[in-house]
């Protein structure tokens, strides 16, 4: 999409409403996958959007507008796990449960359990790692749109997702989480 910065500055109605259509599901996406189980994706992906319109004057016009968007994102979402972490230690959030049986399908459970418990073991990885095994892995990118978006060399964005994925095979093989590599590959294909 080809931003009218300065109607965004603006903020005019139309260049705001097209700017988030053209991002919303893309910045959701990205809330969900980096985030966690322990937040809000819609809030998170609103906060994203008041971020980067705030920061809109920065952009600038040689710049690519995605990865600036996803710097934006990763930055609200880093914010919003923080202080989510501290809720949790404070005792001032209550766990998220699984919706009651009656509510749907055991099938769609099953789904929603393995989506969580990709989430975990998500959560359980560095930034960096999640990171680039999100991009790549969940969102299909190529390792040089993962540079460009992170801003980092090439063989960066191959040497984490090798410690990503070497880390999160560990993970489930440790016991904590209970799924199997083809369910979990069936899971990340139901997730994108």
């Amino acid at each position: 999409m080809n931003v009218d910065r300065a109607a965004l500055i603006r903020r005019e109605p139309h260049a705001v409403d097209a700017f988030y259509r053209s991002y919303a599901r893309t910045v959701l996406r990205w809330v969900v996958r980096l985030g966690g189980t322990r937040l809000d994706p819609e809030d998170t992906a609103q906060d994203v959007f008041i971020a980067a319109l705030g920061a809109i004057s920065r952009f600038r016009a040689e710049q690519a507008l995605e990865p600036w968007l996803f710097g934006v994102t990763r930055r609200v979402v880093a914010n919003a796990r923080r202080r989510a972490w501290f809720r949790r230690m404070v005792g001032w959030e209550d766990t998220a449960s699984l919706p009651d049986r009656d509510a749907g399908t055991d099938t769609r459970l099953d789904r929603l359990r393995r989506r969580r418990l990709v989430q975990e073991v998500l959560e359980e990885l560095t930034d960096d790692q999640r990171e680039v095994l999100v991009l790549l892995d969940l969102e299909g990118r190529t390792a040089p749109e993962v540079s460009e978006l992170l801003g980092i060399p090439v063989g960066t964005v191959y040497s984490r997702v090798h410690h990503a994925r070497k880390q999160f095979s560990a993970l489930l093989g440790s016991g904590r989480f209970a799924l199997n590599h083809d369910a979990l590959r069936q899971a990340l294909r139901e997730d994108s």
